[in-house]
């Protein structure tokens, strides 16, 4: 589009339905609820006859973004799509219904109406009465954008305000979804729903009682194809913050997080000595006893502590005695200080009268392992794929590097809205403007280049992090890979051990082993310890 000559023509009094244009138009819907939903398509409608009644336009297909908030442009597909066509030439017009709906940041709204001017596509605010063809459209478009702008800062001060009162009149906060009740809104209060409660209460007591771990829980549940509420598989995580929520023992909880910016709409998880909490059995009655809710917290928080500070090595977590299913420890064989072996915990806690299962020396388990690999068909493709399942993503830590990097790159923001204030004010001439604007996009630009490359480094396919390991890959890593847990017992003399893999393999490994024990002195006296295994191949 030739804009000198359309702008000439404006100026002349030609309307601008009388020039010939391709025309496109943008629709945008903030939340994906019906009211909006109908909003959008009365849009698309309107745009459509609107474009297609103009005998001197032609229609361009138009692009919608459909319940995606307008406080940033990079989530945004279509709208990023739409300015990529602007560059390529496919529209001269876009049509839209206001500043809100286009951009509620007034630099957004600046730079991209420029951004479409520069590839000679204006863009028409209808409501506004914005055109950007026109010479005093930037600076309404100015006052406008930053009236939506404050708009977006005022509905989200209305709506902590509005959080605050609720806690304040002691309303129930959330969604009606959580499990064991339904929301009564019109009473404000919930309400049990027995089926699920019974659930709530057996997850409580498997934690307690039955001493079961999360993944053992979670296990039980999945596969007695019992769901969430969201009609979801169970997780660790999900039945840990069941555990964790003070509401099943009737107790009222608020202010777990706060927004920090209302533009990112950044979330910060509050510690619990900020939660607002307190006993409220009227309006959240109780599933579980105060007793029970407070054992299983004791016993979250202890075992997180342990497994904060456990060293886990080669056989952790997968060696249990098949007579009580209890888990063996790590323990350093007093009178060689140079092996270890693996205990049963039941063993440990109360003696050989409660449990008589066999103590493994950690050497003899490596060589029956190590003789498991060498008999094995070992395929390093396969290894890498179970790898896969295991870790869909290899996560990278690099949370503060990213966070200074967004905090400057809002620095820079706000230093572009100061000289663009300036700008405006004729305290700050076009020239100059020009080339610190363009100074400030260029190193925006590059902070935005570092930051897609950090975000790609965080979520980085794990196939492409284990290339050197699966490279350098030994029978200690590949034990560790495929190797899912061991059940052991004892018969009079013998040590059974039932080995499970995570391995696809056809071969018939039920051998013996025996191993001497003791020392050659006059004091301890040398043994024979025999072994027989079986070896079982699972899905992964």
């Amino acid at each position: 589009m030739n804009l000198y000559k359309i702008r000439n023509e404006l100026n002349m009094g030609v309307p601008l339905s009388n020039i010939k244009l391709r025309v496109t138009d943008y629709v945008r819907v903030s939340t994906d609820s019906l009211e909006q939903k109908k909003s959008l398509t009365n849009q698309k409608e309107h745009f459509y006859e609107y474009i297609k009644s103009n005998p001197n336009w032609t229609y361009v297909k138009g692009y919608i973004d459909d319940g995606i908030s307008g406080t940033s442009d990079i989530k945004r597909d279509n709208f990023m799509k739409m300015i990529e066509d602007a560059r390529s030439d496919k529209f001269d017009l876009i049509i839209t219904k206001e500043i809100s709906r286009f951009s509620r940041n007034t630099l957004d709204s600046i730079k991209y109406t420029r951004e479409l001017l520069s590839y000679g596509v204006a863009v028409l605010f209808v409501n506004d009465n914005i055109n950007t063809l026109l010479s005093d459209s930037e600076l309404r478009l100015t006052i406008m954008a930053s009236m939506a702008q404050d708009e977006v800062r005022r509905l989200s001060e209305r709506v902590k305000f509005g959080m605050k009162r609720a806690i304040k009149n002691r309303e129930i906060l959330g969604n009606d979804m959580m499990y064991g009740y339904k929301k009564d809104k019109i009473n404000n209060k919930l309400i049990i729903v027995e089926k699920e409660a019974n659930i709530v209460r057996k997850i409580y007591e498997m934690y307690t009682i039955d001493n079961l771990s999360l993944t053992k829980i979670t296990n039980k549940l999945n596969d007695l194809n019992i769901k969430t509420s969201f009609n979801n598989k169970w997780s660790v995580s999900t039945i840990s913050r069941m555990i964790e929520n003070p509401k099943y023992k009737g107790y009222y909880c608020a202010n777990k997080t706060h927004v920090i910016d209302y533009m990112t709409k950044r979330v910060d998880y509050l510690n619990k000595n900020k939660w607002i909490i307190y006993k409220d059995n009227i309006k959240i009655p109780p599933i579980v006893s105060e007793e029970l809710w407070q054992r299983a917290n004791l016993l979250l928080n202890k075992r997180k502590k342990k497994i904060n500070n456990k060293q886990l090595y080669l056989y952790s977590n997968k060696i249990y005695c098949k007579c009580d299913n209890s888990l063996f420890y790590r323990r350093i064989f007093r009178k060689n200080k140079q092996d270890v072996t693996w205990v049963c915990s039941k063993y440990l806690k109360k003696g050989k009268s409660y449990c008589d299962s066999p103590n493994i020396r950690e050497s003899e388990l490596n060589k029956i392992m190590f003789d498991l690999i060498d008999n094995l068909n070992i395929n390093l493709k396969e290894i890498e794929e179970i790898l896969l399942n295991n870790y869909k993503y290899y996560e990278i830590d690099n949370t503060h590097e990213k966070e200074k990097i967004e905090n400057k790159i809002k620095y820079l923001n706000l230093k572009k809205e100061k000289i663009l204030e300036l700008n405006l004010e004729n305290s700050l001439s076009n020239k100059e403007f020009k080339n610190k604007n363009e100074e400030l996009n260029k190193e925006i630009l590059e902070l935005k280049n570092k930051l897609n490359h950090l975000n790609s480094k965080s979520k980085i396919n794990y196939k492409q992090k284990l290339n050197n390991k699966i490279k350098n890959i030994n029978k200690e890593k590949i034990i560790n890979i495929i190797l899912k847990y061991i059940k052991t017992y004892k018969i009079d003399n013998i040590i059974y051990l039932d080995i499970y893999l995570n391995y696809n393999d056809e071969i018939n490994f039920n051998k013996e082993f025996k191993f001497k024990r003791g020392y050659d002195t006059k004091s301890t006296k040398r043994y024979n310890i025999f072994y027989k295994i079986n070896v079982y191949f699972v899905d992964n």
